[in-house]
């Protein structure tokens, strides 16, 4: 029996002299006794040391064409309180990318830990593209690992990466799938949308369904590992609020437009995903799972430029500039990751699947051609991670972006922009006659990587 002052056993952290004053005069107790009470003992540490030693809880929060101008964590027009503290409970990333200005690829990149080119998806999976692209099954995927190591896995919310029952979430590693295949729908309106490989039509909102789905699965798991991916709607088109149910449609609304007349209801959507997020915290809390639950919120590419005021970055969805992949992003993990900090690493969504699955401790699992990187390190240790080339191939339609360090190239069709982000991160001025030995190397590294990363590596 340890009888000095501890952080894990408040007891004899208090009165340590006491206790052991009266270890040292207490009579001998007889041999009986003293073995039931040293039984009872192990099975009262073995209980305590339980929750220490179960692997963590993984929750994914993936917001839908939310931008870092979007919220006020990053000085953005909308006040977003639970976002705001669950950053000052965790850590914030200020350089954190989707893989893409769009979501399909995107998703492909965090599922799989690869570059979405490796798939043949750079491209939103719409209209002609449904039939026949996807994730095939076969794939490894990020679900899979810990499913096969035992966690309950489930998704609840959008999926956008194969429309297709083969392509779907069921066969990804997910034990549940509540949502939608395609990229954006109704609000209120769930005719098409999925419980498992069933059509099932869904009463209510969508990110009230999403929230609630998730909330229930949190209560349900508590007491085993679980990975959740929180894939909302939210702030996808068209802008619907909860209050816009078809009958109270105006005619001729057009809802899937940026305007002044969507802009109140864009904002409320952003209020309602980031109460949301403030539930889904409050669940895991109230759960008594926090010390045990790492929570990731990020959003699968940059906003579609809905601010009334001046947006952080140029650009925004379906553009090769910052505003285009440089995403809002926030981890969350009491007791394990130092509240109150910042990070300012470059970091992109195929990152998670590493720096998940090595927190998980299921490296050994994890596939080693991954081109995404851990940053178990970073998040827990605030330990640097080493310096890469990071590249946003959206081809043919947007070229290939690239970032090495804080320089920034963009590659279409022979046109090259060169940027420092250091003095200029609005990307205002083209410096590739200024650096030509930078913008050749970086033009080298790009073709490399357009003819190396191709679908089938």
């Amino acid at each position: 029996l340890h009888t000095a002052p501890s952080a894990t056993n408040p007891i004899l952290a208090k009165r340590p002299g006491k206790l052991r004053s009266r270890l040292m005069t207490t009579r001998p107790l007889p041999h009986a006794l003293l073995a039931v009470l040293s039984a009872a003992l192990a099975a009262v540490l073995t209980c305590s040391a339980a929750p220490a030693t179960r692997p963590p809880n993984i929750i994914i929060i993936l917001a839908d064409d939310l931008g870092c101008g979007d919220l006020s964590l990053y000085r953005g027009w909308v006040k977003t309180p639970r976002i705001d503290r669950m950053a000052r409970e965790g850590m914030t990333f200020t350089d954190f990318h989707s893989n893409s200005s769009v979501c399909s690829p995107t998703r492909v990149a965090f599922l799989t830990g690869r570059y979405q080119q490796r798939g043949g998806i750079v491209d939103v999976i719409v209209g002609s593209r449904e039939a026949g692209h996807g994730i095939p099954p076969t794939t490894p995927v990020i679900a899979k690992v810990f499913k096969k190591n035992g966690y309950a896995t489930a998704l609840y919310g959008k999926w956008h990466c194969g429309y297709q029952d083969r392509y779907n979430p069921v066969h990804h590693g997910f034990d549940e799938f509540v949502g939608l295949l395609n990229g954006g729908a109704d609000y209120h309106q769930h005719a098409t949308w999925r419980n498992g490989l069933a059509r099932q039509e869904v009463k209510g909102y969508s990110t009230d369904i999403i929230t609630r789905k998730s909330v229930d699965f949190i209560k349900r798991n508590k007491d085993r590992p679980f990975l959740l991916y929180v894939a909302h709607q939210a702030v996808h088109n068209p802008y619907q609020t909860r209050s816009d149910t078809p009958e109270k449609r105006e005619k001729g609304w057009k809802q899937n437009r940026v305007d002044d007349i969507n802009r109140p209801r864009y904002k409320k959507i952003v209020e309602d995903l980031d109460q949301s997020v403030g539930t889904i915290l409050d669940t895991v809390s109230a759960s008594g799972i926090a010390a045990n639950t790492l929570v990731f919120f990020w959003s699968d590419n940059g906003d579609v430029r809905m601010s009334p005021v001046e947006r952080p970055f140029r650009g925004g969805k379906f553009s090769q500039y910052e505003g285009g992949h440089r995403v809002p992003a926030v981890a969350w993990w009491p007791g394990k990751i130092k509240a109150d900090t910042t990070c300012d690493t470059l970091l992109a969504g195929f990152d998670l699947f590493p720096t998940l699955s090595d927190i998980a401790g299921l490296s050994a699992d994890t596939p080693d051609n991954l081109d995404g990187a851990s940053a178990k390190d970073l998040l827990l240790g605030q330990k640097p991670l080493p310096a890469r080339d990071l590249f946003f191939g959206y081809e043919p339609k947007l070229g290939t972006a690239m970032r090495r360090g804080h320089w920034k190239m963009i590659l279409k069709d022979g046109d090259v922009q060169l940027y420092n982000l250091a003095t200029d991160i609005r990307e205002t001025t083209n410096l590739v006659t200024r650096h030509p030995e930078i913008a050749k190397s970086m033009r080298q590294a790009i073709e490399r990587f357009k003819q190396t990363v191709v679908p089938g590596s």
